[in-house]
């Protein structure tokens, strides 16, 4: 049997990612056999071992696939403002949380999927998913640390505020994805102004009249 080329078994690889997608969405992962992405796919069981362990490999890889872009976009929008500006500062909360639930929205099979498996269902996905967090935490918390930095908060622990940021987007996440409400724009929303409330409350009281003003600046 002739050699498959480097473009076919992209091709396979890519057929294999497509109807997994759509398996994990529909059925969960549990439910979802190797036999079934396989046949999806239009390809052979082989093939699917020839480019993936198992379908927990492969559930992996999509939901890295989706993460990294997400992290990605996170670190760009804050390389692109201010954060000593804390207009500059809001907009840029709000543009995070606008990316953030858009590429859930975007990917919505996959965030279903992935909140519908359980972490114990899959081997390393809790490991993962924690590392994933507490990376776009990180990046988060470095807002609040110039922030302060710059006497515009006051707060014991950067990481526990973006941490309770998180818990929020996770929960608003998931009930956007399965209900489909509230819209992405409307979650960013929402966790912009809940973000902003919890730092005027961390903020020296000086600087809370000079800080209320700003609060128009915030895009609708």
């Amino acid at each position: 049997m002739a050699r498959r080329t480097q473009a076919q078994l992209a091709q396979t690889r890519k057929a294999i990612i497509t109807a997994a997608k759509q398996l994990f969405s529909d059925k969960g992962f549990a439910r979802t056999q190797v036999a079934e992405i396989a046949q999806s796919a239009g390809v052979g069981i082989s093939a699917f071992y020839g480019q993936f362990e198992d379908k927990s490999q492969l559930f992996l890889f999509i939901l890295n696939e989706v993460f990294t872009e997400l992290h990605a976009g996170i670190v760009e929008v804050r390389q692109g403002v201010n954060l000593n500006s804390p207009v500059e500062s809001m907009i840029a909360t709000q543009q995070i949380y606008e990316l953030i639930f858009e590429t859930l929205n975007k990917h919505a099979h996959i965030t279903l999927s992935m909140f519908r498996s359980g972490f114990s269902a899959i081997p390393g996905l809790e490991t993962w998913y924690w590392h994933i967090c507490d990376a776009i935490a990180a990046e988060l918390s470095k807002n609040y640390q110039q922030a302060e930095a710059a006497g515009l908060i006051e707060i014991s622990s950067h990481r526990d505020m973006s941490d309770a940021m998180i818990g929020m987007v996770q929960h608003l996440g998931y009930r956007m994805v399965l209900q489909g409400s509230p819209t992405p724009h409307e979650a960013a929303q929402m966790c912009t102004r809940y973000t902003i409330g919890s730092l005027l409350m961390s903020m020296p009281r000086s600087k809370i009249p000079q800080m209320m003003p700003l609060w128009a600046a915030i895009p609708a």
